[in-house]
């Protein structure tokens, strides 16, 4: 068995050596490089221009991925990065339907808010099941110099509760749901001479409900609480050639989110609430960096500014109407994302990377009395949070924020490996467990992971 299994080793390496036409990359190796976590699931070094993981970003890197099959599979810990995206596993496939135009799907990434505004619902909002299975139809098309990329995205969830009461006898029925609609477009466009332009916009709805209805009708049932929210995002990064070997990679990120939740119909015998409370979110980011092209090594980085503030108002309502506003802002300056890979051997690649950011939050409570309160904050600080905002973050962009604005990424030093056989590629981070005390291969008999993230693809283009 020994033997078979080395007879097969020699055979795929061989072979990945004639025909190496595997495309690596994805969220592993944007991990691996520096890559800052930039929403759920998503992981990004924002000067690494090219790569799969930016499908989830723009739809038009499609036409740079067609025919092409990937997974993003959770493993072992990374450092700072726990709970926060890195475990999170998707898929998707393009494939060409002619020479112009691509037709694709990703399941189960779900870059949106829904879940935190659907948890806002007047109503036990909280038993609303998360949305997990979200589904998004990609297209994209290449026209001369530019690619165009549309995303179609919709996830939903729902659980209903029946039941009877003795006294008073009636009959009880409990509906929760929730569900995201979410619209992508994007570009990429051929400058000339080595330059290009990548830019994208999303749209996303989200919205959960909270449904009681009893019959006969008993005092304080039969009520209909929603939350819904609404999602925009725009970047752009432009990859301009300063030399054969250097390329300058200038971007800039804005993000805007807000919620609402509503009583639609009070409970019967109850007057309609007159209170409002509602939610917003800003956050931007501005960087400048770089790519280096050697014959065995490749280089990303640079320095950016990020900033995000996210914004409560509370309204009392009622004749003597008051107002009550929280702001959390998070300002960073610099963030740093760096990443290096280079070639062992024609299957296989080591790659470093390192993120940091240095930055501060600042805290403010306006009552309507003038008894104000603020507070600063210099983070990292695990012991600090906004934890009246639902917003856990931006989603998606170039920005490296974590859940409540606080967060643990002092200096973050990451490792990783790519392998490529023929058209198969895996691509994957190493674990901490691997760092402190060794490989463990596959595994080990204390379950020690070697690898922290894996991301495996296969180019099936003719």
């Amino acid at each position: 068995m020994k033997y078979v299994f080395m007879v097969l080793l020699f055979t795929a390496l061989v072979a990945s050596i004639a025909f190496p036409q595997a495309k690596p990359g994805g969220i592993a190796r944007e991990a691996a490089m520096g890559g800052s976590q930039a929403g759920v699931g998503l992981v990004l070094n924002p000067y690494i221009f090219d790569d799969p993981a930016l499908l989830l970003l723009n739809p038009a890197f499609q036409t740079n991925y067609k025919d092409y099959g990937w997974s993003n599979i959770a493993g072992g810990n990374v450092t700072g990065q726990n709970n926060v995206g890195y475990n999170f596993q998707n898929a998707g496939v393009a494939f060409s339907l002619n020479d112009s135009w691509n037709l694709g799907a990703i399941f189960s990434y779900d870059p949106s808010e829904a879940n935190s505004v659907a948890s806002l619902t007047p109503g036990n909002g909280g038993n609303i099941p998360p949305i997990q299975s979200v589904w998004e139809l990609v297209a994209s098309t290449k026209m001369s110099s530019m690619s165009l990329g549309f995303g179609l995205l919709y996830g939903t969830s729902d659980k209903d509760n029946k039941s009877t009461v003795a006294t008073p006898a009636a009959s009880v029925e409990d509906e929760y749901s929730a569900h995201v609609y979410g619209l992508r477009a994007g570009t990429l466009f051929d400058l000339g001479n080595g330059n290009m332009l990548d830019a994208a916009a999303a749209l996303r709805m989200d919205k959960g409900d909270v449904k009681n209805t009893t019959s006969p009708v008993v005092t304080n049932t039969n009520y209909e609480y929603e939350s819904s929210g609404t999602e925009f995002q725009v970047d752009a990064r432009l990859k301009y050639k300063v030399t054969n070997k250097f390329y300058f990679v200038p971007f800039g990120f804005l993000g805007l989110a807000s919620a609402e939740p509503k009583e639609d119909t009070p409970p019967n015998g109850q007057t309609a609430a007159t209170g409002t409370d509602k939610f917003t979110q800003t956050a931007y980011a501005i960087g400048v960096g770089g790519e280096v092209h050697a014959q065995k090594l490749f280089l990303a980085g640079g320095l950016s500014f990020q900033s995000l503030a996210q914004k409560e108002e509370v309204t009392s309502g009622g004749a003597n109407s008051t107002t009550t506003t929280y702001t959390a802002t998070y300002n960073a300056l610099p963030v740093v994302n760096l990443g290096a890979e280079w070639s062992f051997t024609d299957w296989m690649v080591g790659r470093l990377g390192y993120f940091r950011y240095i930055g501060k939050i600042d805290y403010k409570r306006e009552m309507p009395t003038g008894t104000d309160e603020s507070s600063s904050t210099q983070v990292p600080d695990n012991n600090y949070g906004a934890t009246t905002f639902p917003f856990t973050g931006v989603n998606s962009g170039y920005i490296g924020t974590v859940g409540n604005l606080n967060g643990n990424y002092d200096g973050i030093v990451t490792l990783g490996v790519g392998f490529k056989f023929d058209c198969w590629a895996m691509d994957a981070t190493v674990s901490d467990q691997a760092l402190q005390r060794g490989l463990g291969l596959i595994g080990g008999p204390d379950n020690m992971n070697t690898f922290g993230y894996i991301t495996a693809s296969y180019n099936f283009a003719e």
